[in-house]
């Protein structure tokens, strides 16, 4: 009976610990509370003692976020609290592009206009692009911290030493979030001390077991709101500039909006390009001399096989058309000497005939004319 009597005490005082500290976090003087406990009336009221001085003992909250009246600007918390415009907790972010014909030059000046300022650089990655065996040009990607009120004049110092092409800014305000975070922290911290006060005054195992679950608790949000601060005030204090930088051997000319002066401008740019390009052919031959001379000597190679292999073919070729020519007339002659052969033999058969025939024919021409004179 006694062990749940201390029970309902102990959580009874942490039910009015946190009461106390989300009201003297909001600024409020007035507190009231009900009590409908009869059996641990007196505890409570012996307990509220030291909980309501560690109250009184928290700061309700820092100068410099205390109500101030409504004004152009000015952000309120989510806790009632208002924030002039001037303590509004702002994050800046600047993307550039430049280029620049002395790299070396730009990157050692923005290093050393980083160091000056007091910033530091995040990250650094130098590379080349390149585009061919001789045009070779390099880049450099800088990510630079740099303290926020000295921003402006970091990227107008690179303005100046380098062609701008591109710039994009971001703002982003945090003021709503950070307040919230540091309004909880105070929360927690009251709570924290009102936790402790009440370790000290514990009696049974129960209780110190209870309160310290609870103060780990407590003090684990406490430290994770402290990383979640620290991390937006070094965002806040140290504006971010990611600075792309390219190295060229022409810069880019400034856009014009008269018809005379783009023209002219892209005329001279096409110039500039073409004179770029043979310039480019010249050097390439030169640098590919040695590939250009072994491969006229293997076109020379297969020149005079090819030659030679014509040439064999060429001969062969006649040396078969004349073997063929002398085979076709050879045939030719023996067809000649069989067909001469043929004709004798012909006229051999056939001239006893003719003689027969003509004897015939004389006979009776000689008897018509007999027959005619009769």
């Amino acid at each position: 009976m006694k062990t749940g009597k201390q029970l309902k005490r102990i959580y009874a005082m942490l039910l009015c610990i946190l009461l106390i500290t989300q009201l003297t976090a909001c600024g409020s003087s007035n507190r009231s509370y009900e009590e409908t406990s009869t059996e641990s009336t007196a505890a409570y009221d012996s307990a509220m003692a030291p909980t309501e001085e560690a109250a009184m003992e928290a700061p309700i909250a820092d100068e410099s976020y205390k109500a101030v009246p409504e004004a152009e600007g000015a952000v309120s918390g989510s806790q009632g609290q208002t924030l002039p415009a001037t303590n509004r907790k702002l994050i800046k972010n600047v993307n550039m592009s430049v280029e620049t014909q002395e790299f070396n030059a730009v990157l050692s000046t923005v290093r050393n206009k980083v160091s000056t300022l007091g910033g530091y650089i995040e990250s650094m990655n130098i590379g080349e692009n390149g585009y061919s065996a001789t045009d070779t040009t390099r880049y450099a990607n800088v990510t630079a911290r740099i303290p926020a009120d000295q921003m402006d004049g970091f990227v107008e110092n690179v303005e100046t030493i380098s062609n701008m092409i591109s710039k994009s800014e971001t703002v982003q305000d945090v003021t709503l979030q950070y307040v919230d975070i540091e309004s909880h922290k105070k929360m927690l911290l009251a709570e924290q001390d009102s936790l402790l006060r009440l370790l000290e005054k514990a009696e049974t195992i129960e209780d110190i077991i209870t309160i310290e679950s609870r103060l780990s608790e407590v003090r684990y949000q406490i430290e994770s709101m402290e990383s979640q601060l620290r991390t937006y005030d070094n965002q806040i204090d140290y504006s971010t500039v990611y600075l792309y930088i390219t190295e060229v051997e022409r810069l880019t000319p400034p856009e014009e909006k008269e018809i005379g002066d783009r023209i002219s401008i892209g005329f001279w740019e096409n110039v500039y390009k073409v004179q770029e390009g043979l310039k480019e052919f010249v050097i390439r031959v030169i640098i590919n001399i040695p590939y250009i001379i072994v491969l006229l000597a293997v076109a020379l190679i297969l020149f005079i096989l090819a030659r030679i292999i014509i040439k064999i073919e060429r001969r062969s070729l006649k040396k078969r058309q004349s073997v063929n020519a002398t085979r076709h007339s050879k045939e030719n002659q023996n067809l000649n000497n069989n067909a001469s052969s043929y004709a004798d033999l012909y006229h051999k058969d056939t001239e006893p005939k003719n003689l027969e025939a003509q004897n015939m024919e004389a006979q009776d021409t000689v008897e018509t004319k007999k027959g005619n004179q009769e």
